[in-house]
């Protein structure tokens, strides 16, 4: 069973930093959270991740809610500008090229390979994703 991860939970998990908390903007509200990890909620599946290792899934919603958070507080800089996958750009003469594998910036992933937490989430919950194929030897009879 995964829990559904709290505010203090969050809080507990991205402690170094990764995320200014405070009760004023622009810091990160406690409702802010909240909204992420309702978001998060929406989309995720409890089932791909193994009931006698709720921590995993725990973990992948705790990911999947700071993937949410950054998506919502880039969308509140940016004054609602999509932000789009991006593998090269360049000023003043410094050029950067990222690639994100295919697997991710295709289909129903590409949205989650946006940020750092989404990519994380991703890679957390490929094993699950993809299943596991067994071979048994064995035959028919007519």
């Amino acid at each position: 069973m995964v829990y559904t991860p709290t505010v203090q939970t969050f809080k507990t998990k991205f402690a170094r930093g990764q995320f200014p908390y405070g009760t004023v903007l622009p810091d990160i509200l406690d409702q802010d959270i909240t909204d992420a990890i309702a978001e998060a909620e929406a989309v995720f599946n409890p089932g791909l991740y193994p009931e006698d290792y709720p921590e995993i899934g725990t973990l992948c919603e705790l990911y999947l809610a700071a993937h949410f958070l950054v998506t919502d507080v880039d969308a509140a800089d940016s004054g609602g500008q999509t932000r789009l996958l991006q593998n090269a750009r360049s000023v003043d003469g410094v050029s950067e090229s990222l690639e994100i594998p295919d697997w991710m910036k295709k289909g129903e992933f590409a949205f989650y390979s946006t940020t750092y937490y989404g990519q994380k989430w991703l890679i957390l919950t490929k094993p699950y994703l993809d299943g596991a194929v067994y071979a048994i030897g064995g035959a028919t009879l007519p």
